[in-house]
């Protein structure tokens, strides 16, 4: 068993300044690498501390992830920690200063000398090049614990991870750990049914790991096996026949509530429909404010689908640009489905697409009333077919989580609209 410690390092994570969502990448991806996290810890921007922490790690585990405290100002204290746990010191190390001033001429800037204390790295360490910020990162072996120090940035640390990391872990595991991984994505169904309408799945498949994860409003169902690498090719061809399996039994119990089994999130399958078949979308959106058409336009290549969005807030708005009739407005009110139909079939001719989706509602905490009470969302779907629209009633006490509900039941019932056709 290949032992492994995550650490963090900083102020602002022991202050609770920031959320150490760093920690929680690193462990998952340790996992799936074979290496089992006996320990993770966080400890204060002082020298001594620093020092101890390292020496213990190094005395305990096979291996440690540390992020943070590798930027130019005086707090940042992981480098020199780590030369003084290992009884090294410090050597001007000429891939990171060049990988530093490729860095900073690409913008424009001038390296000052106290960047260049980045450059600065114990002797006998490996320089990790950093895409995507000034600190380089860099691994050594202290005793019998390999140490890789990484950015604090989440994203410079997740580019380094996959870039450098992964591939030592690997060669030290020897590519033992997870095999493979299917991830289910549910919506419209509370945590608590979806594990209770898989009860029973560990005594049918004693093997694979079953997890859940709320990504709020979407529930990540996911099923892992874990093995040690003895038969590779046998090992492959077992495992691949077991999770199909294991997803099938899934699927049957919950299977109209998954909207991926790709691990995708509702924008992403919905993008995938849409490109997959050469079609466009256009977004009306009142009570989201932009959220739905924010979702579409967070997946890469949306451009090849996505043409048009219009937030109308206001009733005049929803009239001038969408042509929502005056009588609608006037009769049923902004909240309503006949309004919430006429904005897709209005946007979807705005913007020439294939397809349209609108939302018009009511995301609290206050304009609700008897009829239409606070959590009230009329969405309309407009596509080569024809047009509907319907109300839902999605409160969650919360103005931000409605708002996030309602954009996701509005790009749900485009996607049950697509795959239909």
């Amino acid at each position: 068993m290949t032992k492994g410690h995550v650490f963090s390092t900083g102020n602002e994570v022991l202050l609770g300044d920031i959320v150490d969502t760093n920690s929680a990448f690193l462990c998952r991806q340790l996992k799936r690498l074979g290496v089992t996290v006996i320990k993770t810890s966080a400890v204060r921007d002082d020298m001594a501390a620093l020092v101890s922490e390292i020496k213990s790690i190094a005395s305990t585990a096979d291996v440690c992830v540390m992020t943070g405290g590798l930027g130019p100002t005086s707090d940042d204290l992981t480098t020199q920690a780590i030369a003084n746990a290992a009884g090294v010191r410090l050597d001007l190390d000429a891939a990171a200063l060049r990988s530093m001033e490729k860095y900073f001429d690409k913008r424009g800037f001038d390296l000052t000398p106290a960047n260049e204390k980045q450059a600065l790295l114990p002797n006998g360490a490996t320089f990790m090049e950093n895409l995507h910020g000034t600190a380089p990162g860099f691994s050594m072996s202290i005793g019998n614990c390999r140490f890789f120090c990484m950015p604090g940035v989440s994203r410079e640390m997740e580019r380094m991870f996959d870039l450098n990391v992964r591939p030592q872990l690997n060669e030290i595991t020897g590519h033992a750990g997870e095999i493979q991984v299917i991830r289910l994505m549910v919506f419209g169904m509370p945590e608590s049914r979806v594990e209770e309408s898989l009860s029973g799945f560990n005594e049918q498949f004693p093997e694979i790991h079953l997890g859940f994860r709320i990504r709020f409003p979407i529930i990540e169902v996911k099923l892992s096996l874990i093995k040690e690498t003895i038969s590779k090719a046998q090992q492959d061809l077992d495992s691949a026949t077991q999770m199909n399996q294991a997803k099938l039994w899934v699927m049957d119990r919950i299977g109209s509530k998954v909207i991926s089994d790709q691990g995708l999130t509702l924008a992403q399958e919905v993008g995938r429909i849409l490109a997959t078949h050469g079609q466009t979308l256009s977004v009306a959106e009142s009570c989201t404010g932009g959220l739905v058409a924010h979702l579409i336009t967070d997946v890469p290549g949306a451009s090849d689908y996505f043409l048009f969005s219009a937030t109308t807030y206001a009733n005049s708005a929803k009239e001038a640009i969408l042509n929502v009739s005056h009588e609608t407005l006037e009769n049923n009110g902004a909240v309503d489905e006949t309004t919430a139909l006429e904005m897709a079939t209005g946007v979807k001719a705005a913007g020439g697409s294939d397809w349209a989706v609108s939302t018009t509602g009511i995301a609290g905490p206050s304009g609700g009333s008897e009829d239409k009470p606070v959590g009230t969302v009329c969405i309309g779907v407009a596509g080569p077919f024809g047009a509907h629209s319907q109300r839902f009633l999605l409160d969650r006490g919360d103005r931000q989580r409605n708002k996030q509900l309602f954009a996701a039941m509005a790009l749900e019932m485009l996607r049950r609209e697509l795959v239909k056709k």
